[in-house]
């Protein structure tokens, strides 16, 4: 299957170079020049609180949970505590006037804070440095000129628990509900585009719809499964998003999902598919103690699905059959899986799309829960939480960016930092100013020439 690696991976073997010529050459000021725009994006946030009482700037409580987190701290006892032991360190780029606040302020603003506006902040942050980044790398996932198909990445969308966030004992049955949030992350780049706050009465599916009318995914093809393989979902992709769609399908579906089924039930058939160019593709993984087999089918003979004009520019659906043989036993077990797809039918793409869909699962609320240990927080504030999730995924892309550089796990990378904060941070914020300004990384390359 073509491009395995993501942009993502690429550009993190780029940084390990750009942070040892950072530390021979001596650059100087980078890190504040970093933090100067980073603190003043923070600042055009909405600061609710009665200002005759504020001690201390809605910039430098940011600020302290940037470095806490990128730092590995996660609750807000923890977050206060590291700002005070690294208050020196601190004072090189935060004011601190009224010195450090205590973790009940850092809490409480949080708390106040606007998601939107803190995701809008972190994103156009996120999506400058990719831009700038992405001018020195392959511009496609997928490129096939003679089919007249151009890919730029896979968005992924997904919904994510968090889990010991609801009131137990509460009478209230919102209260009681953990956390529910939506994401929609960039595979390519490993990037969390949008992290939504699920309704306490509703569900992910109006909210996928929702975001899909805020986000560009012109040249992108948009994932989901099978809850959200709805009919209004896949017009607010195409209409909205620009985008194109590959949804799974499953029982939930009744009769779109048994008659999919049904109809690559048939051997012959899939032989005949088998045969057309471009329209069957396989994949072997050998593992320690298995063999994974991955097939994937797809057609854009759909005379037969009545439903298809009800999918806004339904093309294909796509069949995938993933057997598994374990080494010891010789038993085999067998997965498959129902697409509706608005892509050509390309298998080597639609393959790429359904494996590519777990990334968000893998790469995101995976890291969220193990390294960052949401599901162990103690708090039960919502709003802060959910807020203080958009900051870890900011740093999360960090330490994807460093982990070539490091050699290390994520979870190891933040002790790392935490434990030498002076001497790590100049060189990470100055190479987070690099890839955010296009023309400082071309002014490196010419000191190093």
């Amino acid at each position: 299957m073509p491009k395995t690696d993501t942009k993502l991976q690429k550009l993190s073997e780029t940084i390990h170079i750009t942070v040892e010529e950072l530390r021979g050459l001596g650059v100087e000021g980078l890190d504040r020049l970093f933090m100067e725009e980073y603190l003043s994006q923070a600042g055009q946030l909405t600061d609710s609180r009665q200002q005759v009482k504020v001690r201390h700037s809605l910039k430098d409580i940011i600020g302290i949970v940037f470095f806490a987190v990128l730092a590995g701290n996660d609750e807000w006892t923890e977050i206060a505590d590291f700002a005070v032991d690294e208050r020196q360190t601190l004072e090189k780029y935060l004011e601190l006037a009224n010195g450090i606040p205590s973790h009940d302020t850092i809490q409480r603003v949080f708390f106040i804070l606007r998601p939107e506006e803190v995701q809008d902040m972190l994103v156009n942050i996120l999506a400058q440095m990719v831009t700038a980044a992405g001018k020195r790398l392959d511009e496609y996932l997928y490129k096939n000129e003679e089919l007249d198909c151009y890919i730029r990445d896979v968005i992924a969308a997904d919904g994510k628990e968090t889990h010991n966030t609801g009131k137990k004992k509460s009478e209230d049955a919102a209260e009681r509900r953990n956390l529910q949030e939506f994401n929609v992350m960039s595979t390519e780049w490993g990037i969390s585009l949008s992290s939504t706050r699920i309704d306490e009465k509703s569900n992910e599916i109006p909210q996928m719809q929702k975001v899909m009318k805020q986000i560009d995914c012109r040249g992108c093809i948009v994932t989901a499964d099978a809850m959200n393989a709805q009919k209004a979902t896949a017009e607010a992709i195409i209409k909205q998003a620009r985008g194109d769609y590959c949804l799974a399908l499953k029982g939930n579906h009744g009769t779109v999902w048994r008659e999919v089924k049904e109809y690559f039930a048939c051997e012959e058939l899939l032989e005949k598919i088998k045969k057309k160019e471009g329209q069957y593709f396989r994949e072997e993984e050998t593992r320690t103690y298995e063999t994974v087999t991955r097939e994937y089918f797809i057609t854009d003979s759909l005379e037969w699905f009545e439903d298809r004009k009800e999918w806004e520019k339904l093309q294909s659906i796509g069949y995938e059959r993933k057997s598994i043989s374990r080494k010891e036993t010789g038993e085999t077990t067998v997965e498959e899986r129902y697409y509706l797809c608005s892509i050509k039918p390309i298998a080597e793409l639609f393959g790429i799309a359904v494996r590519r869909h777990w990334h968000i699962e893998n790469g995101l609320h995976w890291v969220l829960d193990i390294v960052f240990r949401e599901d162990r927080l103690r708090s039960k504030e919502k709003n802060g939480i959910h807020n203080l999730g958009l900051i870890r995924r900011f740093v999360m892309f960090i330490m994807k960016l460093l982990k070539v550089y490091y050699n290390r796990s994520m979870k190891r990378i933040r002790a790392k930092i935490g434990r030498n904060l002076e001497r790590e941070m100049p060189v990470i914020l100055s190479v987070l100013k690099v890839l955010y300004d296009n023309d400082m990384l071309d002014a490196i390359d010419e000191l190093v020439k």
